[in-house]
């Protein structure tokens, strides 16, 4: 009987707990501001797609950072531009499409994860994976500050 009652009076602790810390995951960003992040979200497959590097780098904060998987940090616009720049050199444009949207934070800094899928000027999928990004409202626009992501497992022929 003992150890029932001892579990008992640990409830109202872990009711507690759970009370304090459910508004934390609970309370996100607004409707509004997640359609803002997408936005922004499509805003870069556009220029993805152009094949406008430049446009991408200036989505991000003057001193936004790649935080690319297996390499070094990637600072600034200019240098996120550059980065892009060089990676699709000679490749004609690609497109990529972001999904499975999960958002936290609030109106003035959110943080998005979700998934990505970059597919060749024909069609084929070249590389699925996912995505953490960091976005702050700087004069009244959202700028991506922080960008990392890694990859999914190899694709199989069959996912191409």
């Amino acid at each position: 009987m003992r150890p029932i009652f001892a579990r008992l009076a640990l409830l109202p602790v872990v009711f507690t707990l759970t009370a304090v810390s459910a508004p934390a995951y609970a309370e996100g960003p607004q409707l509004s501001t997640q359609a803002a992040i997408k936005a922004e979200n499509d805003r870069f497959a556009d220029a993805f797609k152009r094949g406008d590097y430049q446009a991408i780098g200036n989505l991000y904060t003057e001193d936004g950072t790649l935080l690319q998987p297996g390499g070094e940090r990637i600072k600034g616009r200019t240098a996120i531009a550059e980065y892009f720049t060089k990676g699709y050199a000679g490749k004609p444009p690609a497109t990529v499409t972001f999904s499975n949207f999960e958002f936290y934070g609030n109106d003035d800094v959110v943080t998005e994860v979700s998934d990505a899928t970059v597919r060749s000027h024909d069609g084929k999928v070249e590389y699925l994976g996912k995505q953490t990004l960091i976005f702050l409202k700087q004069g009244g626009a959202w700028k991506l500050h922080r960008d990392m992501w890694n990859d999914n497992a190899p694709l199989k022929p069959d996912e191409r």
